[in-house]
């Protein structure tokens, strides 16, 4: 099997996406404490085009990657697995969003996946699969917890949906949302760090 080296154009979609979600989820709250859940739904129907298209492409690379398995060794499992589940969980977030469906289903998908990227983090650190496992832990353990705290995002969400005239007082709630923006813009941080590292190395050793 020929080795295509495509794991930098991969790490730069993550930030990409961290963007579009803290972007999104940021500018939700702001319209919401003044304008009530019309600027909420107006946010997420802005996000419908790319991140229909950060998904549709996250799938079809991890997806080209599971079935030719283009990295060496073990490699291809520790990110295509992820990034696979990371493509659908974005896809049916743009999909749920259009047809206006409830957002909590994907929510509770991010939540497991999540944790089984979690895992993957830790496995993949314990067996020291990259040069860099700490970095390599942390970006799986902030894409983890950003999932693991999706589900709560999107149950708020729901809620605002089905009473849209309610300005609650949102307590607990910013708490959850205000750590669910840390994680995110960290996990994009280190995901451009990572592939900003990467891209002399493999243009350097091109296959």
């Amino acid at each position: 099997m020929v080795f295509i080296d495509d794991l930098a154009l991969m790490l730069f979609t993550l930030p990409l996406i961290s963007i579009l979600i803290a972007y999104t989820t940021i500018q939700s709250y702001l319209g919401f404490r003044k304008e009530g859940y019309q600027a909420i739904k107006k946010s997420l129907d802005d996000s419908i085009i790319p991140a229909g298209i950060l998904g549709l492409v996250t799938l079809i690379i991890s997806l080209w990657g599971e079935f030719t398995w283009t990295l060496p060794g073990s490699y291809n499992i520790l990110f295509y697995d992820v990034y696979l589940l990371m493509g659908i969980i974005i896809l049916s977030y743009s999909m749920a969003v259009y047809m206006g469906k409830r957002l909590q289903t994907t929510g509770i998908f991010a939540l497991f996946v999540g944790l089984i990227t979690i895992y993957y983090g830790v496995i993949g650190f314990n067996l020291g699969l990259t040069q860099e496992p700490l970095a390599l832990l942390g970006l799986y353990v902030t894409y983890g917890l950003a999932g693991i705290l999706g589900y709560p995002v999107t149950v708020f969400l729901d809620r605002l949906k089905e009473q849209p005239s309610e300005r609650r007082n949102l307590g607990s709630w910013i708490i959850v949302f205000v750590v669910f923006w840390i994680i995110v813009i960290v996990a994009g941080i280190l995901g451009a760090v990572i592939g900003v590292e990467t891209i002399p190395a493999h243009l350097a050793h091109a296959p």
